[in-house]
């Protein structure tokens, strides 16, 4: 065999059982093909210290780096002739131990805090794992997924837990929807009520910056290739001060190549509503991967739904460079357009008939990252952000005025991440996250009526069209400091807004707080406090037709909890949580002194206040052995205070929410179910209707009369069969929502007169199957 080059090394992708054996085995990357027998015969060789959660050792994937030493560049004994490591032709060749090269953690456990380069020395184990003789391997350390300190709640999931979830169709994005704190959505709409806010105050992050949006529309799929999320980080409250501009919770991917990439990749799709396409190319130290996927509901709906059309499209551009050890290089870019168009489908035509409303949606990200690791836990981490995002509401009725909304945006984002171990004991991480944003707003609506006016009846309204541009800049710091003390632990932190725009110039300081206590290893304490600023909407803030003067929403959020780590690799999970919400803007449109004392129409204040408070529980068994699943419940109440200063139940309030998930692997298939209850949200009842002849319709006075729609419970179910035909693999798959055709309530549509209702029907039983083909 000729020699191999110096620095050469094979990297593989290892599941280690909670013996220490290893399991699973992939070579992700190898100098040589006529390499891969002798790593294939050193591999069951092996022995590891297991990962632990607590003291109890528990099953883990690590990524694996052997540096290969040719005796020819430096001569290195065998650590015993029985390891075999000679090649086919006789060339001796050793394979030198390494420790994990990446902290890819799966299963609930991480690779050691060695980094590569750190190379331990080998260690004598004694037999087992059944092995007749005492073998001289090597030894890799590998812990429990631990908290993040400044973060008192936080759920990652990973791998089967992203694709395999029934109900999602494979996106990993939904399965926040059955997670603890969240509500259900009406419609299943790819946006969450979290905690007792409202949707627009949880954000969606991709590798540190805000995108609008994270799913298509019509219950599709995520706007990222579920091949290219590497990890899925919900925090319901409490999140790090290294994430802002959101007053309640927040969702944070991480995308990157897959773990299991060896060579030259193509990956496709296809279900019974979309396609879609993956290509990676692996090149030397790095990879390039390209996307797409489109769906076909507009070929499909016209034949069950004439006059509606729904479209969506996404697109993804990757490449990844790592200049050594340390030094690491990326680029992103992603994008997304979704139309929904609609005349004359809803309910058959009888509550549209000659309506017309067409709902698009499109934005573009760059992103740029460079990462330089300085060790365990600590790193450097500059990166910046540009794109654009445009939304365009219309709307056309007959009798009506036709009604125009277009958003559209330009923003641009720049972070410098820095995290420092200064002592096993003592940790900090601090930084810089600036956000820009130039916006330009066209509105076409019908004129309202004049200062002081009493509106009177319009038959034929005039249209005005507003235009508007306005900037805003929203450059923040943070820190955060953790310090260990025998069994206690303490997070201070404080990040600090800078926020401008329109006739607003503000500085809104968020200090926070997080305590753990280890009453055992296996069970701790934990509570934390906070405050969390976020932005009004841009629309909110033009001189025309909003409130440039604005102030932000602020929330004040607390929790108080218990983790317990039980035996059979479950993990268990309860906070108590409440949140105090104020300066919520509302839409109020009178006549107000401005600044310079000139009395002006004032469409938007922030003087709303809101509370919420309940109990959130999560029993969950990580991937181990094919098998993963979780219960999660939410006890919650949340309230806004009206006019009249008393406090009423929010429009999404939900008290009780159930979720299972559960889904097990053998011999090649997964089985998989996933049920939800949820209690119904509050409805007002329409009391009295008057009949006004201006405007030919009945109008009637809505009342609390504590109301709610009926109880929603769904049933999905999922199973997926894998195969292998040697050039190509994949598997196949059949994902089902409301498996039993429940029948469920969003709403209540009513008679003209409002004499009588008809519920809105939720998500009918919609079956799907779909392959997915692998050829590397």
């Amino acid at each position: 065999m000729e020699p191999v080059e110096e620095g050469a090394a094979v990297e593989l992708l290892l599941t280690i059982g909670a013996d220490g054996l290893v399991r699973d085995a992939q070579i992700l990357s190898i100098p040589r093909p006529e390499l891969e027998a002798l790593v294939k015969e050193c591999i069951p060789l092996m022995r590891f210290e297991p990962a632990k959660r607590g003291d109890q050792p528990i099953s883990a994937r690590i990524r694996f780096r052997y540096p290969i030493l040719p005796p020819l560049i430096q001569p290195t004994p065998q650590p015993e002739e029985s390891e075999g490591a000679s090649s086919a032709s006789g060339s001796p060749s050793t394979i030198s131990p390494a420790s994990p090269i990446e902290d890819r953690k799966d299963e609930g456990a991480e690779p050691s805090t060695h980094t590569q380069g750190e190379q331990p020395a080998p260690e004598k184990v004694e037999e087992g794992g059944g092995f007749d003789e005492p073998t001289s391997l090597f030894r890799a350390r590998a812990t429990v997924d631990p908290p993040e300190p400044g973060a008192v709640t936080r759920i990652t999931l990973r791998n089967e837990e992203l694709t395999t979830v029934p109900g999602t169709f494979g996106e990993p994005l939904r399965v926040v929807a059955s997670l603890p704190g969240v509500v259900r959505t009406p419609f299943g709409l790819g946006f969450f009520l979290v905690r007792g806010a409202n949707f627009q105050n949880t954000g969606f992050f991709v590798d540190g910056f805000s995108v609008p949006i994270l799913y298509h529309f019509g219950a599709g799929p995520a706007v990222i290739s579920s091949r290219l999320v590497t990890r899925l980080r919900f925090y319901p409250g409490g999140y790090p001060v290294s994430l802002g501009r959101f007053s309640a919770g927040v969702v944070a991917l991480e995308t990157g190549m897959p773990e299991d990439l060896r060579s030259l990749r193509f990956e496709g799709e296809v279900d019974l509503l979309r396609a879609s396409l993956l290509l990676i190319v692996p090149v030397d130290r790095g990879a390039v991967a390209v996307a797409f996927r489109r769906s076909y509901y507009d070929w499909l709906l016209p034949i069950i739904a004439p006059g509606l059309y729904i479209a969506y499209t996404d697109y993804q551009l990757r490449g990844e460079y790592r200049l050594d050890d340390h030094l690491s290089f990326s680029l992103f870019a992603f994008g997304s357009d979704d139309v929904l168009d609609q005349s004359g489908s809803l309910m058959g035509g009888r509550a549209s008939e000659g309506s017309n409303t067409k709902v698009s949606y499109e934005f573009q990200r760059l992103i740029a990252r460079i990462d330089w690791r300085l060790g365990p836990d600590s790193f450097i981490r500059l990166s910046g952000a540009f794109g654009r995002n445009r939304s365009v509401f219309g709307s056309r009725s007959i009798g009506q005025a036709d009604q125009e909304f277009d958003l559209d945006a330009y923003e641009l984002g720049i972070r410098l991440d820095v995290a420092l171990t200064i002592e096993p004991w003592l940790r900090t991480k601090f930084g810089f996250d600036g956000a820009g944003n130039l916006f330009g707003i066209n509105i076409t609506a019908p004129a309202p009526s004049g200062l002081g006016e009493y509106p009177r009846p319009i038959f034929d309204p005039v249209l005005v069209r507003i235009q508007a541009r306005a900037a805003r800049a929203l450059p923040a710091i943070y820190g955060e400091m953790t310090v260990g003390w025998d069994a206690w632990e303490f997070t201070p932190g404080l990040r600090i807004e800078l926020l401008r725009w329109g006739t607003l110039t503000d500085i809104a300081p968020d200090p926070r707080l997080v305590v753990r206590y280890k009453v055992i290893p296996e069970f701790r304490i934990k509570g934390a406090t906070g405050l969390f600023t976020q932005p009004p909407q841009a629309f909110q803030t033009i001189s025309q037709g909003g409130n440039p003067g604005l102030p932000p929403q602020r929330a004040w959020q607390n929790s108080l909890g218990i983790e317990a780590d039980l035996p059979l690799g479950i993990d268990v999970e309860v906070n108590g949580f409440y949140s105090h919400m104020f300066d919520i803007p509302r839409f109020f449109q009178r006549i107000a002194a401005g600044a310079d004392g000139i009395p002006r129409r004032e469409f938007f204040r922030a003087d709303q206040e809101g509370r919420a408070w309940g109990l959130e529980v999560l029993v969950r068994r990580p991937i181990e052995e094919g098998f993963y699943g979780w219960i999660s419940y939410t006890l919650s109440r949340s309230e806004r205070r009206n006019p009249n200063g008393n406090y009423v139940p929010f429009a999404f309030d939900q008290t009780h929410v159930l979720n299972f998930a559960l889904s097990y692997a053998v011999a090649g298939w997964r089985f998989g179910a996933t049920f939800q209850l949820a209690t119904g949200r509050p409805t007002l009842t329409p009391v009295d209707p008057v009949y006004d002849a201006d405007a030919n319709a009945y109008v009637p006075l809505f009342v609390d009369r504590g109301e709610r729609l009926p109880t929603f419970h769904q049933l999905n179910v999922r199973v997926d069969r894998d195969f292998d035909f040697g050039f190509m693999r994949g598997s196949i798959y059949v994902d089902v929502l409301n498996a039993y055709n429940g029948q469920n309530s969003e709403g209540l549509i009513y008679q003209y007169d409002y004499a009588r209702s008809v519920p809105i029907p939720s998500i009918p039983f919609v079956p799907t199957l779909g392959v997915r083909g692998i050829v590397e």
